[in-house]
């Protein structure tokens, strides 16, 4: 895969790949490309990514764990299988109140 973390044409599972690490956020590319990233995140207890007015959507997935989402300052409380999209042009961010993993699509225009 271009610039991606994992192996093009090859069976992969996030859940085992992704290991947590204490007091981080970490992220690995999947897929880079022009117009899409995807990428996992493995968020440890009470850190928080923020995103300010970001021109690009993105679709969230929760992969294990629990995770709250906070989009233009409303809150929504996500668990393992939960989804979201986030619309460009948003302020947004991603909080572990719980440890978690997720899949992050960025869809640029």
């Amino acid at each position: 895969m271009e610039n991606g973390e994992f192996e093009e044409s090859k069976k992969f599972n996030l859940e085992d790949a992704l290991e947590y690490i204490s007091n981080t956020i970490v992220v690995k590319n999947i897929l880079v490309e022009n117009n899409c990233v995807i990428q996992a995140f493995v968020f440890d207890y009470g850190k928080v990514l923020s995103f300010e007015k970001s021109p690009f959507s993105r679709f969230i997935y929760i992969i294990e764990g629990k995770a709250e989402v906070v989009v233009n300052d409303n809150s929504t409380f996500m668990q393992k299988g939960d989804s979201i999209l986030i619309r460009g042009h948003s302020t947004s961010s991603i909080e572990a109140n719980h440890k978690f993993k997720m899949i992050c699509t960025t869809l640029k225009d």
